[in-house]
């Protein structure tokens, strides 16, 4: 882990329990998503470890949401023009609970549902990057705080045989559209488990992507990271609000990702 993170979890993790109450009716409400989504469930339920509260899953299930004091929504990306599903239902959430606290998400606010909702919304609202929070602290409760992703235990993965270049690229509707190299993999889709996309990550000494979950577990992981944006902010807010100058390298616009030489593990990182 890059030492300078360690003050920041903690700090972000005091404000995110303190946003929840005195704990006694705690409902934490999941989302659904790719693999990334599974690594923001993992952390926030680390999170949460000390704490009762009951966990249910959206999926499948919009007619059977639960009713209770305080819920706690997953955060991600599900608030940006090509998805917003967590958008559409967010304001059927606030009916069943009496208070209701979004985890670190994205926030686009080109997307007419995502900035409706949010208008008109009660609940205390936390942004995962700045770019996002500027956009929504004039129209809600709006917080900032580091991913949820950033308080799961990567330790068990730091150790092992380590080599060459993951190209892990995305390549749906949130996608620029840019060349993908050949021998690409979009692990947050392909791999079947969390435990299979960690990994594949800690397996490969540099981790080229524009995938959000995969850049956070590769730095955290001690990786050499390069990345390009999505077709919206999300990338470089990520990027730019919780790592320093230079932990990682963007890719040029027009990089057609060819695979270095030689590239060379990140180990300078002790957690």
């Amino acid at each position: 882990m890059p030492p300078d993170l360690r003050p920041r979890l903690d700090q972000d993790a005091a404000q995110l329990l303190a946003a929840l109450g005195d704990f006694s009716d705690l409902t934490f409400v999941r989302s659904w998503g790719n693999l990334g989504d599974d690594l923001i469930y993992a952390g926030l339920r680390r999170l949460l470890r000390h704490l009762p509260y009951r966990e249910f899953s959206l999926h499948g299930k919009l007619d059977k949401i639960p009713y209770g004091d305080t819920a706690i929504v997953s955060g991600g990306g599900a608030w940006c023009r090509p998805y917003h599903a967590i958008a559409n239902v967010f304001t059927e959430i606030e009916k069943h609970f009496r208070r209701v606290i979004l985890f670190p998400s994205s926030f686009d606010l080109a997307e007419p549902s995502v900035a409706s909702v949010l208008a008109k919304t009660k609940a205390i609202i936390f942004a995962r990057e700045r770019c996002s929070y500027e956009q929504i602290r004039n129209l809600c409760d709006a917080r900032l705080a580091l991913d949820s992703a950033f308080f799961f235990d990567f330790a068990p993965y730091r150790d092992g045989f380590s080599h060459g270049v993951l190209n892990a690229f995305r390549n749906d509707a949130e996608s620029t559209g840019a060349p993908i190299p050949s021998g690409n993999r979009d692990i947050s889709l392909d791999c079947a488990t969390l435990d299979e996309f960690l990994w594949t990550i800690s397996r490969h000494d540099l981790v080229r992507t524009d995938r959000a979950h995969v850049i956070i577990a590769a730095v955290m992981l001690g990786k050499q990271v390069e990345f390009r944006p999505s077709n919206y902010h999300k990338i470089p807010g990520i990027v730019d609000f919780s790592f320093e100058p230079g932990c990682v390298r963007q890719l040029n616009p027009d990089d057609l990702i060819q695979v270095p030489k030689k590239a060379t593990a990140g180990r300078e990182w002790n957690s």
